[in-house]
């Protein structure tokens, strides 16, 4: 990664360079300055710590979004979901029982409700001894004190039914990241890990760049800077080859999509001390490339 940072810098220094020393000379009016196309990357990067079992991708491969690119261990997963749901079952199974047998006192006390009063007539009346209305009495409050019990039981089993589905989620989702898959179509640029390599959270295992839409850095001087805008249209420059061996070129339509608030001086590998002090102003091209005409690291140059 850092070899390819250092190499876009150069080229971008050498675009400037191109551009700067041009200023010494005659440019034609619609020249805007040199560039180096640049595109969109992304880091597909694990997100649990394992060992790397599979990577499916070579540099240079075409990807298509959420296409599985790489796999990372999972057994210690599996392993942690399969206790979970056994877990699980088994509480499933308690927990229905314990409904059952809510539900069985539920029926007993409405039972012993309509005997307590039944038995509470003729005990009124004197038919029954009052012993037996209040032995009644008893039975009734005991098994209403069971119900309330039952319902306590049935209560914390459900809170950890709830602790082992969050659980069982969380564990589903960290499984499901063991799946690296690629953010969006692109091209692998860069491999970092090999099947056999060991991987933690944020350590990037593939990079792939975007080549749909790709943009271009150039640099001007504030008189210039004063003649664009945001949208306005611009064009890419491709050097090609003529039928007759020559040198020709192809334009590409772009729009300006940034430009710097802030001026800066010529970058630092330009040594003329003429350039050096010259303040610019940061612009970025962006251009459909259905084609793949731009490639990444391609010089252009940006005209009007």
């Amino acid at each position: 990664m850092k070899t390819t940072q250092r190499s876009f810098s150069l080229a971008q220094a050498i675009a400037a360079i191109v551009f700067f020393a041009g200023c010494t000379s005659k440019q034609p009016p619609d020249f805007l300055g040199s560039a180096v196309i640049e595109s969109r990357t992304y880091q597909i990067a694990g997100m649990t710590q394992g060992m790397v079992l599979d990577v499916y991708k070579r540099e240079g491969a075409a990807v298509k979004a959420q296409e599985l690119l790489a796999t990372i261990d999972t057994v210690q997963l599996v392993l942690k979901l399969s206790e979970i749901d056994s877990r699980y079952a088994e509480l499933e199974q308690t927990l229905a029982a314990k409904r059952a047998e809510k539900a069985a006192l539920e029926a007993e006390i409405r039972g012993l409700a309509r005997e307590y009063g039944r038995i509470g007539e003729l005990a009124d009346k004197g038919s029954v001894p009052t012993k037996q209305k209040d032995d009644l009495g008893t039975r009734v409050q005991a098994s209403n004190q069971k119900l309330k019990a039952a319902k306590h039981v049935i209560r914390s089993l459900e809170e950890k039914k709830n602790t082992l589905e969050a659980n069982r989620a969380l564990v589903k989702d960290q499984l499901s990241k063991c799946y690296l898959r690629a953010t969006s179509n692109g091209v692998v640029i860069s491999r970092y890990k090999n099947p056999g390599e060991i991987v933690g959270p944020g350590m990037p295992v593939l990079e792939i760049a975007t080549f749909d839409t790709v943009s271009a850095d150039f640099f001007v001087p504030q008189p210039v800077l004063a003649n664009l805008k945001y949208g306005q249209n611009v064009r890419i420059r491709v050097d090609t080859e003529s039928d007759d061996g020559g040198r020709d070129g192809l334009f590409v339509p772009a729009i300006i999509t940034w430009i710097s608030d802030e001026a800066e001086f010529s970058p630092k590998n330009i040594q003329t001390r003429e350039s050096r002090n010259e303040l610019v102003f940061k612009v970025r091209a962006e251009a459909a490339n259905p084609d793949g005409i731009l490639k990444r690291g391609l010089p252009v140059e940006v005209w009007k």
